[in-house]
């Protein structure tokens, strides 16, 4: 009876091992064809598009041949040098053929890659200043191939940078109609540590010292608004926004295909501020949460207090584009996978139940529930 009864932990740990991987490992295939645009890869971390692609594994999402998604080959933009610093080894733009048979296109990043991104090498890290661009840009054949997706009963999805700089004003406009909306031309983001040199660009404090005629002093967490060269504002977590100063929402009545998100999820990267078109549908949309001095910022500006953060405009026969205004699939996520069913919605709780939001909470309780909805549509598109 000794022996049972500590061979019992050891049952029920097998169990909880085994039951899962086993759910995993008999779940079927899922043939889809897609296309994956990245124009900004510097380097071989493929951090604009590597988490999608951990999403595509983890739902068993495959190549019409039954081949599984690469997402250091399969994808269309720029594909970085075996070392460290050297230009991209060759680039592809997106071409109409490209579109013709995927049932899903996603415009990553069209950024791009600068020629001093290449100078940290085997650090592998993006320049913060500016430099000569080297490639990067949505350019107007791209936007006229994609604005055929949705209108073809498919499904097209686009983030953040792919309407602002380097994109041309003819390819931005292009992609404004076709997702149903329009960008202010405001950007912003957050900095855990606003004195960091290391972290906030130099151009970004020269703007504000150049608009203001004062010195970047600023402390501490918060958030920094750019409009062009033009504005800078900047938000202060404790002072103009609460500790958690920007969060997504759902909007209500909640659409069905972003029912399993969560709310008030902290966004912590890149985003911009854009409106919508009529018979485009805001499903969520980030919410300041500002203290009364950061209010009256934000009206200086004529900037909102909530502002699209996922739009969806519908096309014909069930077709539809989607606009991420933020950097959803930058991520750092191990590319790693992990072969137990479950294994996401267990992130999405566990995620939850932290007392302070990790740097992979959005990932987690947003991204993957919201993308797995549109990788179900794009399955049903003919």
């Amino acid at each position: 009876m000794r022996t049972l009864r500590w061979a019992w932990p050891v049952v029920a740990t097998a169990f909880a091992v085994l039951v899962p991987w086993g759910c995993y490992a008999l779940r079927p295939d899922r043939p889809l064809p897609l296309v994956v645009l990245d124009k900004t890869v510097p380097f071989r971390n493929w951090l604009e598009h590597r988490s999608l692609f951990w999403l595509l594994g983890h739902e068993r999402i495959v190549k019409p041949d039954g081949s599984p998604y690469a997402y250091a080959s399969d994808y269309l933009g720029a594909y970085p040098p075996p070392i460290p610093g050297d230009p991209p080894e060759r680039t592809r733009d997106l071409a109409a053929t490209d579109v013709a048979s995927a049932r899903l296109v996603y415009l990553a990043d069209t950024y791009g890659v600068y020629r001093d991104d290449l100078a940290s090498r085997e650090r592998m890290q993006a320049a913060l200043e500016r430099s000569p661009r080297l490639y990067g840009g949505l350019t107007s054949e791209e936007a006229s191939a994609v604005a055929s997706v949705p209108e073809q009963g498919r499904i097209l999805v686009a983030e953040f940078n792919t309407l602002g700089s380097p994109t041309g004003p003819d390819a931005r406009e292009r992609l404004e109609r076709t997702l149903g909306v329009r960008w202010t031309r405001w950007i912003g983001r957050y900095f855990p540590r606003l004195e960091d040199t290391g972290e906030v660009p130099k151009w970004m404090r020269d703007d504000y010292e150049r608009e203001w005629r004062r010195t970047w002093v600023f402390r501490g967490p918060g958030y920094v608004l750019m409009q062009d060269d033009l504005h800078c504002e900047v938000l202060r977590e404790g002072f103009d926004v609460e500790r958690i100063g920007l969060t997504i929402e759902r909007e209500r009545p909640l659409d069905a295909r972003i029912m399993e998100a969560a709310d008030r999820v902290p966004y912590p990267y890149w985003f911009d501020v854009v409106t919508v078109a009529t018979g485009t549908t805001a499903l969520a949309s980030f919410q300041w949460h500002p203290t009364e001095a950061g209010r009256r910022r934000l009206a200086a500006r004529r900037l909102p207090e909530r502002f699209p953060a996922v739009t969806r405009r519908g096309g014909r026969a069930g077709g539809s584009a989607w606009y991420f205004a933020g950097d959803f699939a930058d991520n750092p996520l191990d590319p790693r996978p992990v072969p137990f069913a479950g294994y996401a919605s267990f992130r999405r709780i566990a995620e939850g139940l932290k007392a302070a939001p990790s740097e992979t909470a959005f990932y987690w309780r947003f991204y993957v529930p919201l993308m797995t909805s549109i990788l179900r549509d794009a399955e049903g598109a003919r």
